[in-house]
Order: C-alpha cells, then structure tokens, then sequence
C-alpha cells in the first residue's frame, strides 16, 4: 500500500472548493487492490480554508461514512450559503453577547458545520481510519510560530510514554485532557481567521472549554495566546509533512496548491477628487450650513417641519464641534512626537485629494505586501524545503490552481509527444481561468454563482490532480531513482489517467456530474 501526504492549501471557499476537486478525483482512481487512491492518503495538513475541506475529510472518516459521502456532504457544505453573512448580521444586529465577530464564526460554525464534535472525538476514532496524522495549522502571534492542531494515531515517544499528536508549538503544549475539549469550530476559526477580515481568536479566553475544578486550575497558569490563520507562516502546510517526514517514511506528498498565480502588476492610480476642497474649507462651509439652518428655524412654523430642521442644524453642529475637537487633540497629541519643525495649521489648507492619496497608496501597499508579496516569498521558501532535498525527489506532486489557466508554461519536463498529449486546449485554459478569477472569501456572491466559479474551482481540482500524476509517471520513466515497491500502485494508473485526460479534454465539467 502506498503511503500518501497531502497538503491542503488557504484560499477561503476557492481553497476548499479547489481541494474538494482534488479529493473526488484521488477517489475516482482505484489501485490494483480495489482501493481507492484517496484510501492511500495516511496524512493530511491543511491552512485555512483547505482546513474545512480537511476537517470533514477526516470527521467523515471517523463517522464512518463512504468516500461518496463524505464528498457529498462537503459538496453540500459548500453550496450552503453565506456563512459570514449571516455572522455579521446577527453579530451587528442578533441578541447574543459575543463581542467579536470571530466568536460569531465560531457559534456558526458550530452550529451548521460541526455540531458540537471535538478534537477528542477525533482523537478517539481516527485508530479506526486509513488516516495516521492529521494537522490543522494556526499561527501563534506571540511567539511568530505555527500552532498546530495535530493529532493522530498513538506514537511512542521519550521515555516509554505515547502520544496521540501535539496541540501547540516549542514554545507551548495544550495538555490532552484541554486540548481534546477544543471543538472543530474553534480549530477551523484559528485556522482560517486572517488579519484585517477578523481579530485573533484567543486561547483560551475563545474557546468553549468546561468549568471542571481541574480546568479551573489550568486556566490560572495558562498563558493567554492569539491564534489567526495559519497561512500568515505556511500557506500551503508544508512544514507539518516535512516534520512528520523525519520520524515516518512516504511514497508521495501531494500539495494541492490553490495560490492564483500571477497577478495584474501592483499599481496605485492617485485620485485627484477633492482637488479644490481643504479642511478649512469644509469647516467654513459647516459653518455657513449650521448658521443657515439656525436662522431658517426663526421662520419656520413650528410643527414637523420645524423638528426636521431643528434636528439636521443639531447633527452639522456635532459634526463639526467633534472635527474641531478631534482636530485639535490629534495637534496636542502628535505635535511634540515630531522630530522636525511642522506647519501644523497648514495641513487645514492641504487638497482632500492629498490626504486620500497619502492613505489610499499606504493600504493598498500594505495590502499588496501581506497578500501577494510577503505571501509569495514564504511560498516560495516551504517549497525549497522539499524541492532542494534528494530525499524528496519523486515523492512530491504540486498541482496549483493556475497551472492550466491561459498563459501558464506547463509541462518543462515533458518529451515532445508528451506534451502533444498533455496540452490542455482552451476549453481546460477557460475553465482554469474562471476558476482563478475567485478571490479569497468565505462565501459566494452572486456573481460567482452566475459565472460558475463553484463548478470550475471543482472541475480544475480534478483535472489538474490527473494532469499532474500523469506528468509525475512519464518524468519517472526517465528517472526512476528514490523509488520503492509501493510506487508500483501509482504507476500502474497510467491507463485510467490517460482515458480520464482525453475526456477532461473535450469536457473539463464531466467529473462534476458526481455532485449534481
């Protein structure tokens, strides 16, 4: 039996969709044995969105539900509806206490996805499935560490004693009887809440842990720690595989990648709106507006049109007493941090074009670095760590989102008939590019709908996975080397995925069948 590793990447609801893809396609492949090559997967990491595609891989499993099942209740996950809308709106509007909209997710969370299940009824069943480690990854933001939530099956470790994974990090360890009472929502939530669309989630102030005397005691001493998504360090997950890599041998690690590819070319267009109008100018104009309305109100009769005028003249004179206070607390305040001489009254004269450019450009830069380029380079890092190591060489797959889409070099490793056979042809370029369109959320718009993201994202996850075995069995034919026995399972597959790539390429939706 050959033993696989599989990463399932962040990228919101694209990421799950793309991985969801990725997983009914292993499924669709049997092995000489009758199995299944997603059977042969005995270890799964996952980043934020690719969390929730690995979470119910796993509690699938651990229910006892089919493949097939397990999918489609994914699948219908999936096509639910706008989670985070509804969080919002009982967040700003609901009764509930919570104060923080990630708190929120985790109530949602817990109600429509998980219904109550824990880390220990994982902990508890995973003995009973083809799974032997499983790893959820967070970040720790007081240490600049991934947390990882991993369990699996029972591990000799020092001195005799056995474990059944690690909740934490070097830095700090979640004792088993606390860590099997986190439930999947809050693991999810740490996993997948990325700075700027939530606040940290805190452990354990978040989290729904029991009040039991020995809790208590825990609670004392236990130091407070703020987790968000673990693709702030490692979007794809490879670091938990490598790490897991030094204790257990594995025949292949896929990593299902749903990065977007290369980009427009950052640019920043500077608004020239507002030219014409200063601070000071709106002050006088306030000014002139609230003296208007005050003499108006002499004349008016006195009646509803009279409180309607009465009540507008009292929200342009708050407006303006509070710009007049703020202003000059701002001026106390920061006057004296400067280092150098300022015309402090000669910023009421600036265009309030200036001030939307000065902080226009600094947002859409800092967004720029922690989205594209701080992203990219991490990346690019996890991936030397297994591309520059002989000890990986064939025993690793990358099948990215992008790598089909209009415009992406494939197949650099390929013969000339090879890459005759494995061109994919603009109907595979179409639905790749539909599916990197989708950005980064966690929900569908009805756009997205409407353009059928949902079903390229899927329809791209199972043709890239087959076109990327496919490439990985020709490359071993020219070099065979740091292969065992097991490999055999996987190159015998080169029939099923040579008839599957032909239909994918005069249909690349007809796998997508499975889910209608």
């Amino acid at each position: 039996m050959a033993k696989i590793a599989i990463s399932l990447s962040g990228g919101g609801y694209r990421a799950a969709t793309y991985h969801l893809g990725t997983l009914s396609y292993l499924n669709h492949l049997h092995t000489s044995d009758g199995r299944s090559l997603l059977d042969h997967i005995s270890a799964v990491s996952t980043i934020s969105g690719g969390t929730l595609s690995g979470l119910m891989f796993l509690w699938g499993k651990c229910k006892g539900l089919t493949n097939e099942e397990m999918l489609q209740d994914l699948y219908s996950l999936l096509m639910k509806g706008d989670l985070i809308g509804r969080a919002s709106t009982e967040f700003l509007c609901g009764e509930n206490l919570n104060n923080s909209l990630i708190r929120e997710m985790v109530r949602i969370y817990d109600e429509e996805i998980f219904h109550g299940a824990t880390l220990g009824d994982l902990m508890d069943k995973i003995d009973n499935t083809t799974i032997d480690d499983f790893t959820a990854n967070a970040t720790d933001f007081n240490n600049s560490q991934e947390f990882l939530f991993q369990i699996g099956k029972e591990i000799k470790i020092e001195k005799g004693e056995t474990a059944k994974g690690v909740i934490g990090n070097s830095s700090y360890k979640i004792p088993l009887p606390i860590a099997s009472q986190i439930h999947l929502s809050e693991v999810f939530a740490a996993s997948s809440c990325f700075p700027a669309g939530f606040e940290p989630l805190f452990f354990p102030r978040d989290f729904q842990l029991s009040r039991s005397p020995e809790n208590e005691e825990y609670l004392k001493t236990v130091p407070t720690m703020p987790l968000m998504d673990g693709g702030v360090v490692d979007n794809q997950g490879i670091e938990p595989i490598v790490m897991l890599r030094r204790r257990k041998d594995l025949d292949l690690y896929i990593v299902s990648d749903a990065t977007r590819g290369q980009k427009d070319p950052y640019d920043y267009k500077e608004s020239s709106i507002l030219d014409y109008l200063t601070v000071h100018k709106v002050n006088v104009t306030l000014n002139i507006i609230i003296l208007f309305l005050i003499q108006f109100l002499f004349w008016v009769p006195r009646g509803t049109l009279f409180g309607f005028f009465l009540g507008l003249t009292f929200i342009f004179l708050v407006f303006r007493l509070a710009t007049a206070l703020s202003s000059r607390r701002l001026l106390k305040r920061y006057s004296k941090q400067i280092p150098f001489r300022f015309n402090w009254k000669g910023l009421l004269n600036i265009p309030l074009s200036k001030y939307i450019n000065l902080i226009g450009s600094r947002a859409s830069s800092m967004l720029e670095l922690t989205d594209k380029v701080f992203m990219d380079h991490i990346r690019s890092l996890n991936y030397y760590t297994i591309y520059s190591d002989v000890k990986w060489q064939n025993r690793r797959i990358m099948s990215a989102l992008y790598e089909l889409a209009t415009g992406e070099v494939w197949g650099k490793h390929l013969k000339e008939d090879e890459r005759a056979f494995m061109n994919p042809g603009d109907e595979i370029n179409k639905a790749a590019d539909t599916a990197t369109s989708m950005g980064t959320t966690l929900w569908w718009s009805d756009e997205d709908i409407i353009e059928g993201k949902p079903e390229a994202l899927i329809a791209t996850g199972q043709f890239n996975i087959c076109w990327n075995l496919l490439e990985y069995i020709y490359r071993l034919r020219r070099n065979n080397s740091n292969l065992n026995e097991n490999h055999q399972a996987i190159i015998d597959l080169l029939p099923q995925l040579e008839e599957d790539w032909e239909k994918f390429k005069k249909n690349p939706y007809w796998m997508t069948k499975i889910f209608q």
